[in-house]
């Protein structure tokens, strides 16, 4: 002991007399020479400690990470003084260990030390602490928010550099681990089994990876194993990944809403409420029916809580969750997943203003990033996972099952199906009574359609629907008119094609019962529309093939509300089974010369039913940019 006291002696006679050389100057870098230690003991870090700040020391001893610093690595630690921080929180009388051990090394003791020797500089330094979270050493003496000794630094050992510091260094959460702390802090019943962390910290899903490469070993045990003397673990939390928000790595930056326990159980469930999935489609266990519902469950209720900082170009008026950028090679439409706080210049169909941050009270800022934890989603189940389905006429979307040409919900049309686009110009005259001039107004609309030509008599054609739930929809239609087939601006108007369609809508849910495996089964469960009336399918009339809006522009989209129907089983994900939308042409061989058969199909959407929308009613107006009724007798 008196050996150390010594050579702390020696040591703080060489500070006093630099400080005497260097007191004509008021700066902190002249109070040493770069890289050159102040202080020097002859000794381990660890035993310094034990000198210098025995509080601090004692929590080292305690948790075992005495060891690491008696060791042959070089460390450079920054010790809190004694009396900056509660011992007793950490060790009880008799030195023993009072909190939990792995959050005392990872967010105390890892948090004050580092690998290699770095000496106090004139340059500000920036690096990895054991526990991975950035450090930052300043010229005029900060260790992050604490302030180093000005007596006690650069105190050089025979493994390394000690730091003095007046406080402890506050541990900075990541958005993972705030996760947990949230977790921790939560009081909902239930918790352990249903809540955002239950799902993430799953051991399941969250598993640290060894990186061998970066990590020590020292010979191999009995079974040929080596024996690692220090790991590199890599944080590796598959679900994560999967939504492409690594929550747990340092140098990301992502926006998080973080769900209390009571909001992820109200989500989670509406979510399951939609995922009734049907155990006989394919001799499934009820068991394996629960496992997906579950599964979809939980992804559901953390789709579009994550947003990356770096990716989101225009945060300043709308926000992209992570499932836009993962996903949007795979999503029908683009504007799912995005939040708008403020009306661009062209606001999406089907889009509202949401600020949803707004709405999440206030922000938490981590180490890599911004948290906010409410106890209410910000946004609807129907703007996060219960969304728009647009199915755009293809070859693909067509159902076209069956051996040869005898295809099964699809029937007397051409084989080849031909799809079109384009723009069409509307030109009406305008008059502006102030200046008493006539001019013209141009609307620019595009259109998009598969034709379906008869090969005789009536059609009938079978669309595949994708991903539907367990849930009440509302089905419409869009159709062009028969007149933008042909080229008409060298046609006179009065020529156009503009007989009207007349066709039935049907609804067909795959219900098999075990059987046809893996394909459509050759009967299915069929709900005319809206409603089964006395097994009589209703008959929908387009009006006819002009159709103009308030300004006397001609629109070349015709949407038509079909009705409304509740789908009894999910189908997300399933693309052997699902929901088919059967459009067929009900014209007799006399009516032909006042309806078409053959019909220029753009689209079949499903609107998620709004209980609290106005029910639809007829309409002679349709506008391509909104879904509105225009079931029109004729």
């Amino acid at each position: 002991m008196n050996n150390i006291k010594n050579t702390f002696r020696a040591g703080f006679v060489l500070a006093a007399g630099l400080v005497a050389m260097y007191s004509c100057t008021d700066t902190w870098d002249d109070h040493y020479n770069a890289g050159q230690g102040a202080l020097k003991f002859n000794g381990t870090t660890m035993q310094a400690l034990e000198e210098t700040a025995p509080d601090f020391a004692k929590v080292v001893k305690a948790y075992g990470f005495s060891r690491e610093l008696t060791s042959d690595n070089t460390y450079t630690v920054w010790a809190p003084a004694n009396g900056s921080f509660s011992l007793s929180d950490y060790v009880g009388a008799n030195g023993e260990r009072v909190a939990d051990s792995a959050e005392v090394v990872n967010n105390f003791i890892k948090n004050h030390v580092a690998l290699y020797s770095l000496s106090l500089s004139p340059n500000d330094q920036s690096f990895s602490m054991l526990n991975k979270k950035r450090g930052y050493m300043t010229a005029d003496g900060m260790f992050g928010h604490s302030k180093i000794d000005e007596q006690k630094n650069n105190i050089s050992c025979t493994n390394g550099v000690i730091h003095l510091i007046d406080t402890p260094s506050p541990y900075a959460y990541n958005l993972f681990e705030m996760i947990a702390k949230q977790y921790k802090e939560d009081t909902t019943a239930g918790k352990d089994t249903l809540s955002l962390y239950a799902y993430l910290y799953d051991p399941k899903v969250n598993k640290d990876t060894l990186i061998e490469n970066k990590s020590v070993s020292r010979g191999v045990d009995a079974d040929g194993n080596k024996i690692w003397v220090s790991q590199y673990l890599e944080k590796n939390n598959t679900v994560l990944k999967n939504f492409d928000a690594r929550l747990y790595e340092e140098d990301s930056l992502f926006i998080a809403i973080l769900p209390t326990a009571k909001a992820w159980g109200e989500r989670y469930k509406k979510a399951e409420s939609l995922l009734k999935f049907n155990p006989s489609e394919d001799s499934r266990a009820a068991g394996t029916c629960d496992s997906l519902t579950r599964h979809y469950a939980n992804a559901f209720a953390m789709t579009d809580l994550y947003y990356n900082k770096k990716a989101n170009e225009h945060m300043e008026d709308s926000l992209k969750s992570t499932n836009y950028y993962n996903l949007w090679h795979s999503v029908v439409d683009w504007t799912q997943h995005v939040y708008y706080s403020k009306e661009p210049k062209v606001m999406p169909e089907d889009k509202e203003i949401n600020d949803i941050l707004s709405k999440c009270g206030d922000p938490i800022e981590c180490s890599n990033g911004t948290a906010y934890i409410v106890d209410e989603y910000p946004f609807s189940a129907e703007e996060q996972f219960f969304q728009k389905i647009k199915v755009s006429a293809s070859d693909g979307a067509v159902n076209k099952l069956g051996s040869g040409d005898n295809w099964t919900y699809t029937k007397g049309v051409q084989k080849s199906f031909g799809a079109r686009s384009g723009v069409y110009n509307s030109v009406v005259a305008t008059y502006d009574e102030e200046t008493d001039e006539i001019g013209t107004d141009v609307l620019r609309q595009t259109y998009r359609f598969v034709d379906f030509v008869p090969t005789s008599g009536n059609i009938t054609v079978g669309f595949n629907v994708p991903n539907t739930l367990s849930g009440m929809y509302d089905i419409y239609i869009v159709t062009c008119p028969m007149w933008l087939k042909d080229d008409y601006n060298n046609i006179p108007q009065e020529e156009w094609d503009v007989r009207p369609y007349r066709f039935t809508a049907t609804v067909i849910e795959r219900d098999n019962e075990g059987k046809n495996i893996g394909q459509f089964p050759t009967k299915g469960k069929t709900l005319e529309n809206p409603e089964p009336i006395d097994e009589k399918q209703k008959t929908i009339f387009l009006s006819q093939g002009m159709i103009y809006d308030d300004a006397g522009h001609i629109i070349v989209n015709d949407t038509t509300y079909l009705g409304q129907y509740q789908f009894k089983n999910a189908y997300y994900g399933r693309a052997d089974y699902g929901v088919i939308i059967q459009i067929a042409s009900s014209i007799l061989s006399s009516q032909r010369k006042d309806f078409s058969n053959e019909m220029l199909i753009s689209s079949i959407i499903l609107k998620p039913h709004d209980e609290d929308a106005p029910v639809a009613e007829e309409s002679k107006t349709r506008k391509s940019i909104q879904l509105t009724t225009s079931n029109i007798s004729k």
